[in-house]
């Protein structure tokens, strides 16, 4: 039996996650340490005007969810593996101890920059759910032939996948895929092209972030949603977190490798519930659960007697 922590991307982000760490000791302490640190009330990234700003919505989701991986450990619930999904992956690369907390908010403000100033506007994300990866990339063939800037980001489950590009080829194959009958196409509440090759040349740009930063090899088993396998050595981990928001997502494959790695209960930090989800879909058989939904007296008797 092996427990995973998932750490959830971008789009999940909502007003008030942070405060209310303010219920933990452990959540106080983090809020102040990263307060501290990047020398502003960490708070005050706690609202839904600030969190329209990528910056403020990577850190602000990099110290929730690290923050309440930290509450669970303190419960004697500890993560086999850590799995993050986009900037998910610098919360768990922190719980895993691969980086400081300080460093991961540093690198996450940092990408978060070097995205937003990319594409401050006309571009996004959106989920196209009920058709497959066949049927979807021929239309996605067809919205490049029309000169529309558009790709496959993220594959979450065999009928449900993610793209990135403009909105307005966002909109295009969002039209094309209902007719197709597609369950549900819509954009997300992202604001970049992430997973794609449009990012690219701020991947190469972030990687000089890294410079004079020396990773620690893991304490906890780290998987990458983006290389689809685990991963040991840090120069592995540390070309994985540079360039993971330019690569493909593979949750689907990821997560079917860790079910059959003995993967028996998978907790998804807050503030998310998506990934908990995507873990039912590709592993039936294994608890998926979300903090979002659980008590925490529940989630130490789930890790009592599954993880």
């Amino acid at each position: 039996m092996a427990t995973l922590f998932t750490f959830p991307g971008q789009g999940t982000q909502k007003a008030g996650m942070l405060s209310e760490l303010n219920n933990f000791s452990i959540g106080q302490q983090i809020l102040q340490q990263a307060s501290e640190h990047l020398n502003q009330d960490i708070l005050s990234l706690d609202n839904e005007e600030a969190l329209l700003n990528n910056r403020n919505t990577q850190v602000a989701l990099t110290v929730c969810s690290y923050a309440y991986a930290q509450i669970l450990q303190s419960l004697a619930i500890k993560p086999d593996y850590v799995l993050g999904l986009s900037i998910g992956a610098f919360p768990a690369a922190i719980t895993a101890g691969i980086i400081t907390f300080e460093q991961g908010l540093d690198l996450v403000a940092h990408r978060g920059e070097l995205m937003a100033g990319a594409y401050p506007q006309g571009y996004g994300m959106a989920a196209v759910i009920g058709l497959n990866l066949t049927v979807l990339q021929t239309l996605l063939t067809e919205a490049q032939q029309q000169g529309y800037p558009v790709f496959i980001a993220n594959i979450n489950t065999e009928y449900q996948v993610v793209i990135s590009g403009s909105i307005e080829a966002l909109d295009y194959v969002c039209e094309l895929a209902l007719a197709k009958q597609a369950t549900s196409a819509k954009r997300l509440k992202v604001n970049v092209p992430s997973h794609c090759e449009l990012l690219a040349p701020q991947a190469e740009t972030f990687s000089h972030a890294f410079d004079g930063i020396e990773l620690s090899r893991p304490k906890v088993t780290f998987v990458s949603a983006n290389a689809t396998r685990v991963l040991y050595p840090t120069d592995r981990i540390c070309d994985d977190l540079t360039h993971n928001m330019a690569r493909q997502v593979h949750w689907w494959e990821t997560v079917a490798m860790l079910k059959e790695r003995g993967v028996t209960l998978a907790i998804e930090m807050k503030p998310g519930s998506v990934l908990t989800g995507l873990c039912k879909a590709s592993m039936p058989d294994t608890i998926a659960v979300a903090m979002e939904s659980e008590s925490l007296d529940n989630l130490v008797a789930l890790q009592q007697r599954y993880g």
